[in-house]
This record gives structure tokens, sequence and C-alpha cells, in this order.
């Protein structure tokens, strides 16, 4: 794989990870949590969610860093996607069935993700990078839909 493969490739799952990172903390906002209201053991919920945003925001910063590795670079979206998922659950069992959709695309985007960054192709694979960057629009759209964003 050249660089500039890799490259591309992180900059595809980089942006997918900004988005879905940027959904987490709407959602957390929503509901009145930021990364400070992290729990070291999370006990909670919003706990969970809170310490969630901490760990995505490293994961997201170290993308900066380093060589580009699509398979690490792809691990780091689903994370981010993870995260904004738990966010989601959080948001919607404030908001009851007004944001169940919001829900339903965050946990869409979230195994989109997640199989774009496993298998053998670890990150490369266009048409599943492509369903997972479809998913995570779709998922921005029906956050923005419920309020959060």
């Amino acid at each position: 794989m050249s660089g500039l493969e890799a490259q591309t490739l992180r900059d595809i799952h980089g942006t997918r990870a900004r988005s879905a990172y940027e959904r987490a903390v709407a959602a957390c906002r929503h509901v009145g949590l930021d990364d400070s209201d992290a729990e070291p053991v999370p006990r909670s919920p919003g706990g969970r969610a809170a310490h969630a945003l901490q760990l995505s925001a490293r994961s997201i910063d170290a993308l900066a860093g380093g060589v580009p590795d699509p398979a690490a670079d792809a691990r780091c979206a689903r994370n981010a996607a993870a995260t904004a998922a738990l966010a989601a659950q959080v948001a919607q069992a404030q908001d009851g069935d007004d944001s169940l959709a919001a829900l339903q695309a965050a946990l869409a985007a979230s195994r989109a993700s997640a199989i774009a960054a496993g298998g053998v192709a670890a990150g490369r694979d266009a048409s599943l990078n492509a369903a997972a960057d479809e998913a995570e629009e779709l998922a921005v759209a029906a956050a923005r839909e419920a309020g959060w964003m």
C-alpha cells in the first residue's frame, strides 16, 4: 500500500471519526453531560458515555500523529461511532420515542463502521467505507432531526 493511499484512507476514517465524535458530544450535551462527567469506573449510562467521550477524543487526537495505518484508523472511527451510539442511547432514554430514529441511525452507523474496520480488508475496503460514510451521514441527519445537533 502506498503512503498516498494510506493517507487517503486515514482522511476517510478521520472524517468519519470526527463526525461521530461530534454526534456523541451533541447527544451528551443534549442531556447535560460532557467529558468532565466521566466516572473512573463508570456506574451509570451517563458516566459511561462521558468516559467514552474522553477515550474517543484521545484516539482522534492520535490520528494527527504517526504513520497512517488503515486498520488502526478504521478502529478509531469504529470506536467513535460506538461512543456516539452510547451517547444516543442516553439521549434517547431521556427523550423517549421522539428520538428513537436518531438512536436507530446511531446504532446503524456504529455497525457499519465496525464492519468497515473488521475482516481481512481492515479499513481498506472501499465499498464498506462508503457504506459506513453513508450511515454516518444518515446518523448526523437523524441527530439533527432529534434536536441533538
